[in-house]
């Protein structure tokens, strides 16, 4: 797939690099009332001698209430460039009043496009060093429906009154069964998904995911758990299930 590249420049503060490429294009098999969706990078880069900035964000243009999609956007943008605040704000904190650590804290974002399918899902993961033995990841995640421009949580997915967690829980419960040791247990283990569950859909599963330290140690990283879409049957109110 062939992409443009355009690099715009503007300076509030700090150099944010606009880098319009697109990522994303929706699937063939789309419905003809929907849309094309884009994804372009949004790249703001800086480096001084507090915070070393390497950040990649989405910009989302073809959602069908632009209203929303404009929402979006600047919640996205909005979000991250106050994370980018917090984090210098440490740092001169940390640097003016204790021993210069060795080089700038590390703020470094990237995003993954999960489904280009109605929902459209994609997360940002945020990760920041802010000094000690390792650094700390936050993901950030989106599932919209393409044509209210709503954003999705788990329970939107279905049909109401549905029963789904009974489902995504005994799925959990089973995987985690078989690897034990890589889960904290009792009630520092997992205790069953919640209202504002981490999700997204790849291809024709919906996978949960718990931030680190949730439900195992840092070497476990985030537990990502695969539940086939087919599982819930009619329950799943998005007619369609992803390929893609």
């Amino acid at each position: 797939m062939s992409s443009k590249v355009l690099l715009s420049f503007s300076l509030i503060v700090i150099n944010i690099i606009n880098s319009f490429c697109p990522q994303v294009l929706l699937a063939s098999e789309t419905s003809k009332n929907e849309e094309e969706v884009r994804i372009v990078d949004k790249v703001i880069k800086e480096k001084d001698d507090y915070v070393d900035v390497d950040v990649i964000i989405p910009q989302i243009s073809g959602i069908s209430n632009k209203s929303k999609e404009a929402q979006i956007n600047k919640e996205i943008e909005n979000w991250t460039l106050e994370w980018i605040k917090d984090i210098r704000l440490i740092a001169k904190e940390n640097f003016d009043t204790n021993v210069k650590p060795l080089g700038p804290y590390e703020a470094n974002a990237r995003y993954e496009v999960k489904s280009t399918r109605n929902p459209l899902s994609f997360y940002i993961d945020y990760y920041q060093f802010t000094g000690g033995a390792h650094g700390i990841t936050t993901r950030k995640y989106y599932n919209i429906d393409k044509r209210s421009g709503e954003i999705l949580k788990l329970n939107n997915l279905f049909k109401e009154k549905y029963d789904y967690a009974s489902l995504i829980n005994k799925q959990i419960q089973s995987e985690i069964d078989k690897n034990k040791d890589m889960y904290f247990t009792g009630k520092e283990g997992f205790q069953g998904i919640k209202d504002n569950q981490g999700f997204f859909i790849e291809g024709s599963n919906l996978v949960i995911f718990f931030a680190q330290y949730e439900i195992a140690p840092y070497a476990g990283g985030m537990p990502e758990f695969r539940i086939p879409l087919e599982i819930f049957k009619k329950g799943y109110v998005y007619d369609k299930i992803n390929s893609k």
